[in-house]
This record gives C-alpha cells, structure tokens and sequence, in this order.
C-alpha cells in the first residue's frame, strides 16, 4: 500500500487531499505544527520544523513513498511577517525535500501558487513556462522557495514535482476569502462591499484540487517530475462568481455592491491557468462545474452555521 506524508495537513487544502488520499486506498502520514488539528489519518505528526530521524520514530519504521508539501505561511493577509514567510516559505520546502530523500521517498510533491506567475498577459492562458514575476511577497517566497527545494531534491536525486495551484475555493477556506465573505453577509440580509468585479480567475472547487493533486502523486511516482498547473483552464470574472453565489443562496443581487470597494494595489487583472501539461501527465479533468462547486461550498456553509447557532 503506498504511503504518502502530507505537510499542512491541518489547512485548508492539506485536510482536503489528506481525505482523498485515505478515500482512495493510500496511507497518509498527516503533518503540522505542535498546536495543529490534524484530520485522521494512518500516522499524525506535530513538528516544528522537519526532522527526518523525528518523523522515522514517529512512523515506527513505516515507509514513506511520496511527500506532498503544502504546508505555507501568507496565505491569510494578517501573516506578512518577513522572517516567519522566509522559514516557511523559502528554507523549509528544502528541508522536506531533504527529511523526504533521507526516510526513501521516491518523489516530492510541492504544492507552490499560482501567485509566483505575477502580472500575466490579459486573454492569455498561463503556461508553466510563464516567467516567475511575483513582486508581492507571498508570490516571491513561495517561487523562491520552489527553486531552492527543487535544487536541493536535484543534488539527492529525489524527483521533484513544482504544482502551482489556481484560485481554489469550498468549505473550510478562511473566512477572509470570497465566497464565505459572500455567505456572511448575504445570509443576514447585508449588503457585500466589493471591486468592480472585472478580474478574470481560475476558479477550482477545492475537492477537484485535492483529486488533482493524488492525480499527480500518483504521475510523480511513475514519473513525471516539472512544473505543472492545477486548474480548470477556464476563464471567471469575480463579478461572475460573486453572482454565482448569489443565485446559489438565493439572495438579492441588489446586495452586491459592485465598485464599493477599490482594487487592491498591484492585484493582477488575469490569472488563468492552462491545464494542458497537467490532462496530459494525468487525464485530469475537474468533476464539479463552477455552479456545482459553489452550491456545495454553500451548503457547507449553511451546515456550519446551523451547528454554530445550536451551541
């Protein structure tokens, strides 16, 4: 039975692949840090940094076939402290990449961003050749990062597969984040302050990111190694998805404020991801439609809400 290790195992996309990964046959290793809620797995592991003789006493000799690194620090905008976005972001990728080879991985899997492309060309889908451009600094560590980790899996003759994720949403995304800002203030009647909507994404459910994701894992071990884009290839405005999610809650749109809000400074126009290289290696093809992925994600919401309420 194959073993995989998952860093980040206690966020939003980690849990997420953790249970694909079990619901597909694999044994998982989940990681985090000392104080992280780990979902269930075969072994669960609470780490500060990595340690390849830690991780071998806690798996009691169990083999570890591949490591999905996705574990990241600046995804939520209250985490931009400089010194917390290097250790995590730039020098621990590495040091997985280092624990992996040292415990006999046979691939490392590292689940990077699509923020590491910076401004694209408008109308142009986003090849993995696309020049590495970030200027904000989550995108710039996170490329930093890769380079290093990929570097260093190459000097341990560890195959490196480099993922660059695009606009994944669903339940368990932080509260700040579009669509449970959405539920928030639409469930109560208020009005939601947004841009005027015209940037285009790439939106990907997240269930269809984590069945991507082992897609990969399971290419990395037959092979594949490179840069690889995880989306849908298809072309939203943030306008178009806020109205989705509108429609799915059956709200009033007039409570869409559409131009409240000025764009962020810097924030790119486009950032739409070409899916070739990943249907190829994989034959993947996301399972939700927008809508679908939407209506679950609300459904969610609503279900935890509910259970919020009744305590």
């Amino acid at each position: 039975m194959t073993t995989a290790l998952v860093t980040g195992a206690s966020g939003f996309l980690g849990r997420a692949l953790v249970a694909r990964l079990r619901g597909n046959g694999w044994r998982v290793a989940a990681a985090g840090r000392a104080r992280s809620a780990l979902p269930p797995a075969e072994h669960a592991l609470r780490l500060e940094a990595p340690d390849a003789a830690a991780i071998g006493r806690a798996l009691a000799g169990a083999r570890i076939d591949l490591v999905f690194h996705c574990a990241a620090y600046g995804v939520s905008p209250a985490d931009r402290d400089p010194a917390a976005m290097f250790a995590a972001n730039v020098a621990a990728p590495a040091a997985w990449a280092e624990a992996a080879a040292a415990l006999g991985a046979r691939a490392f899997v590292h689940v990077g961003s699509c923020a590491e492309y910076g401004t694209a060309a408008q109308g142009q889908p986003i090849r993995e050749d696309a020049p590495l451009a970030a200027r904000d600094p989550y995108g710039a560590s996170k490329a930093a990062g890769a380079i290093w980790a990929r570097a260093r899996a190459a000097a341990l003759a560890l195959p490196f597969v480099w993922v660059r994720p695009f606009g994944i949403f669903g339940p368990g995304e932080a509260p700040h984040r579009l669509l449970p800002h959405l539920h928030a203030r639409l469930r109560l009647g208020r009005r939601a302050a947004l841009t005027p909507g015209a940037q285009m994404r790439d939106f990907l459910h997240v269930d269809d990111a984590a069945a991507g994701l082992v897609a990969i894992g399971a290419a990395a071990l037959a092979g594949l190694a490179g840069e690889c884009n995880l989306c849908s290839g298809h072309a939203v405005s943030v306008r178009a998805f806020a109205e989705a999610a509108a429609r799915a809650m059956r709200a009033d749109m007039a409570l869409l404020d559409f131009g409240a809000q000025d764009y962020r400074p810097g924030e790119t126009p486009w950032m739409v991801g070409d899916p070739a290289r990943l249907a190829a290696a994989t034959g993947f093809r996301p399972a939700l439609s927008l809508e679908d992925g939407i209506a679950r994600t609300v459904a969610a919401l609503d279900a935890a809400t509910a259970r919020e309420a009744a305590q």
